[in-house]
This record gives C-alpha cells, sequence and structure tokens, in this order.
C-alpha cells in the first residue's frame, strides 16, 4: 500500500464498505422494513453520495449540527436521532424553511412543552420508547405518557406525530447473538403492545427500531416499519466481539507509525493514542484490557487480526503495541501498522477524515 501515509490515518476499504451497505439493504427487503440508515458513524458527505446511490433517500443524524450538514449535502429528510434540543429551534425552522422534511424526537414530555407553538412549517415527531436501555425514552408500560404526548402534537398544527421510536442499546452488553435476539423480541413486543393501545390515536404511527447488533442477526422483525442502524455501515472490534460481525468485514483501520520498540518487555511504541482511537477498550480471554488489534497493511486493504498483538495501553499520543517474540521481530521503527478500531465511530470522528485504500481523501463533518 503505497500511500505516502507519516502520521495517524483512518484507512477506508469502499468496497467492504458498500458490501456492508448492501446487506443491510437486503434485510431491510427481505423483512418488509425500510432502511433508513444512521448518518452518525460516518459522518461523510462522499460516503452520504454512495449510500444515496443505492438509493437510500432517508436518513438519520444524532445533531442539529448533523442535520445541517447533510442538508447542505442535498438531503431532504433527516431525522434528528437524538432527544430534542429546544435550544435549537432556530436552527430547526431554517431547516424547514429550506425544504428539509425534519423529524425530531421527544423523549420527555417536558421537552415538548418547550417547542409548543415555537417551531415554523411542519416537523414530523418520534417519541423514543425505553425498552429496557435506561438511557433515553419513555418507559415503554407508560401509556398515559404517550397518550399524553400524542396529543399535545396533534393540537400543534406545527408537529405531525410520525411514530415510535427505540434504540435498544443494551443489545451491546449481550453475551452472545441469542441474547441480542431475545433484547429485540423483548422490545418488538414491547413496542406492538404500546402500538395497539395508541392506534386510536393514530392509526399510521410507524415502528422505527435501531442498533447495529439487533438489525445485523435479527430476522423476526414483525411489526417494526423501518430500522436505523449507523455503525453497519464500517463494523468494528466491539461488533466482532459480539459476533455480529466477521473481522473481515471492518471497513476502517487506523495507520500508525513505528516510534520506538523496546525488547525487554515485547512492546513497540506508535504513534497513535488516545486523541486518535477513544479509549473505548475491551477485555481479552485474561481479562487484559485492549484498545485495537494489529493488522498488517497491504496493497488491496490490510491482513485478518495477528494473533498476540494488542494496543494494551494508549495516552494521549502514545500507543503501546505489546506482541509475542515472533512479531517483534518483524517490526521495525518506521513501519507502518494498521489496527482495527473498538469503536470506528468515536475513531472517525477524532480523525477527521478518511484516506480511501486507493488514495482519495474523504471528508469528515468534524474537520469540515
Amino acid at each position: 500500500m503505497e500511500l505516502n501515509i507519516t502520521r495517524p490515518t483512518l484507512l477506508l476499504d469502499v468496497k467492504k464498505m458498500m458490501t456492508n451497505l448492501d446487506r443491510m439493504l437486503e434485510k431491510a427487503e427481505r423483512t418488509g422494513t425500510e432502511l433508513i440508515p444512521h448518518f452518525k458513524t460516518h459522518q461523510s458527505k462522499e460516503v452520504a453520495e454512495m449510500v444515496k446511490d443505492r438509493g437510500v433517500k432517508r436518513i438519520a443524524v444524532s445533531s442539529m449540527k448533523m442535520a445541517e450538514y447533510f442538508a447542505n449535502c442535498g438531503w431532504k429528510d433527516i431525522t434528528v436521532a437524538f432527544p430534542f434540543n429546544p435550544l435549537e429551534i432556530e436552527v430547526a425552522n431554517r431547516l424547514n424553511s429550506e425544504g428539509v422534511q425534519l423529524t425530531i424526537l421527544i423523549s420527555d414530555p417536558e421537552a415538548l412543552s418547550k417547542l409548543e407553538g415555537k417551531l415554523a412549517g411542519k416537523v414530523q415527531v418520534l417519541i423514543e420508547v425505553d425498552t429496557g436501555y435506561k438511557r433515553s425514552g419513555v418507559d415503554s408500560s407508560k401509556t398515559d405518557v404517550f397518550k399524553e404526548i400524542i396529543a399535545r402534537v396533534s393540537a400543534d398544527s406545527s408537529l405531525e406525530f410520525y411514530g415510535l421510536y427505540c434504540h435498544p442499546g443494551h443489545t451491546y452488553h449481550a453475551d452472545n447473538i441469542e441474547q441480542i435476539r431475545q433484547i429485540w423480541a423483548s422490545s418488538i413486543k414491547q413496542m406492538n403492545v404500546l402500538k395497539n393501545a395508541l392506534l386510536l390515536l393514530s392509526p399510521e404511527m410507524k415502528i422505527r427500531m435501531g442498533d447495529t447488533p439487533g438489525c445485523s442477526v435479527v430476522e423476526d422483525m414483525e411489526g417494526v416499519d423501518e430500522i436505523g442502524p449507523g455503525n453497519f455501515i464500517f463494523y468494528d472490534l466491539v461488533m466482532n466481539y459480539l459476533n455480529v460481525c466477521h473481522e473481515s468485514e471492518i471497513a476502517v483501520a487506523m495507520a500508525c507509525p513505528v516510534v520506538a520498540k523496546y525488547s525487554d518487555r515485547n512492546q513497540i511504541i506508535i504513534h497513535g493514542g488516545a486523541v486518535h482511537f477513544s479509549k473505548d477498550h475491551l477485555f481479552d480471554e485474561s481479562e487484559q484490557k485492549f484498545f485495537g488489534e494489529l493488522v498488517i497493511l497491504a496493497e488491496d486493504g490490510w491482513s485478518s487480526i495477528i494473533p498476540n498483538a494488542k494496543l494494551t495501553s494508549l495516552s494521549q499520543e502514545h500507543g503501546v503495541l505489546t506482541v509475542s517474540d515472533e512479531v517483534f521481530e518483524t517490526i521495525e521503527i518506521g513501519d507502518i501498522l494498521g489496527f482495527l478500531p473498538i469503536h470506528s465511530c468515536l475513531t472517525a470522528n477524532l480523525m477527521g477524515a478518511y484516506m480511501t485504500i486507493d488514495g482519495r481523501i474523504y471528508e469528515h463533518l468534524e474537520k469540515n
């Protein structure tokens, strides 16, 4: 791979990425759902254009800033899949005036009181449902709260109730695929029970669910109208360790220079630290914390994971790679090593740009 890399660089394998996208589009078709991909992972206009070329017209983002970015890229149907921040009403109104069909999340009825009568145009509303994740959203059992929100939304001429939204993120804490499926089965059941209780208020309401583990491995999506995963476009080691994806499906890798070697402890120092990878981590079989796994860069991408070679420590700019004797002897100062990231969303956000394996540069919102 002759890319003239001299500093930490996030590499993107476009072929793997598009295969991941096509697989999820096929899943949506197979399950009778619509894929509304979450763009929080890549945050890139170039990636977005390739998604659009596959026929996707509706997207989700995680902030108003991100909504503005993709609106400027020509997207006209955007869900801000994060509890609505009433301090950004002016941004919502501006997007609306520019012809964007905006959908917002209401995760607490008190937030609704901050925007009633203040939005211009017509904004769609999804109510966020908590089915057990305990992050944000209205508990699925509180039917009266949902009825109150729907009634208030219906009474506001600037709002239109669209449906129910659930991110069952507790799938990320599952021990195996079967647990992921059980979490989804429980969440789908709760969503359908809730929908049935609310049908008289809104017969056309939609159910949208979205997390990459569930959307990747669940086949029974009865009652779900839309799916909204984000991480699936790149995947990462978290998904690999959950057995949600194979390591060969991970579409991004960090390329980092080797700057020092210490044979007495079989450790190699790379230029690549917490400001590049983030400090998200996993634990190996011996309960050793690690921050990435070694791959060897090649002309057409990178190798499979090298055994016994993990990033075991990160500080701001330093990364400590602990390896076997055999691997240690093959690495020299000045080499460029590849690493699969723990959490691709955070790594991409920190790096702020991508280099494709054929040398093209793709932008990222955070460095735009």
